[in-house]
């Protein structure tokens, strides 16, 4: 999420991104960049830690950028790549070239937290291997079904509901609380993410998955200082 990220106001919005078969892949872990060359790809990185940068599926050839505002130590057996920022500016840009000739152009934003890591994926990779969930009509309604149950407060007979009040640590700029949680087939969990800036907040789905996340819902992509929106998760249930 970045706040005063300069985006035009889009107002509230309903936004649900799905995730497909492949998100409960510890390779997924991190933030994940998904696109194709060409795209721009925006993350959030560790100002005062290495943050380690890998390519799915690929290895990683070299990293090049301004001299000066990173420095770069290569994982040559794993052909992963671990960056550290040396510059004050509060972003900057690098290029990643892997060993399939591809180049890939990352936005990154600097912040105080812990060391981050960055997946690149190929979009049309991605897309492929999700073809199953794609294919499975009944998997894609429980989903929505259980996102639905969230939203609405709702207490399906096949699931247990538990309503609670937990702080969930996040960026120093928000406050993520866990407020209502559905216990059943998947698992859910409704959120409550407030911006504690004093400047607009810009959130961005990708940062709120993490290992088996299927989908995430935020009501308003875009908050004003001391503005909330709900945030809704589905994740596997504790037996898938």
């Amino acid at each position: 999420m970045y706040p005063n990220s300069g985006k035009p106001a889009i107002g509230t919005r309903l936004a649900l991104t799905l995730l497909l078969a492949s998100v409960a892949s510890p390779i997924l872990a991190g933030q994940l960049l998904e696109g194709r060359p060409n795209d721009a790809l925006i993350a959030t990185v560790s100002r005062n830690e290495p943050n380690l940068i890998r390519v799915d599926g690929r290895k990683i050839r070299r990293i090049h950028g301004v001299e000066g505002e990173f420095v770069v130590s290569a994982d040559r057996e794993t052909g992963a790549a671990y960056l550290k920022p040396t510059t004050e500016q509060p972003q900057f840009s690098v290029f990643v070239a892997d060993d399939a000739g591809r180049h890939w152009k990352l936005l990154l934003q600097t912040a105080d937290i812990p060391a981050e890591t960055l997946v690149i994926r190929d979009r049309s990779q991605a897309r492929s291997e999700g073809k199953a969930i794609l294919a499975d009509d009944s998997r894609l309604g429980a989903i929505r079904r259980v996102l639905l149950a969230l939203a609405r407060d709702a207490e399906p007979e096949d699931m247990t509901a538990r309503n609670t009040l937990e702080i969930v640590p996040l960026w120093n700029e928000a406050r993520l609380i866990l407020v209502r949680t559905l216990d059943g087939a998947l698992f859910g969990e409704k959120y409550q993410l407030i911006n504690l800036s004093s400047s607009r907040m810009v959130i961005d789905e990708r940062e709120l998955y993490r290992p088996g996340v299927l989908a995430v819902m935020v009501d308003s992509l875009e908050l004003e200082p001391g503005e909330s929106t709900d945030v809704l998760v589905i994740l596997e249930g504790r037996d898938g």
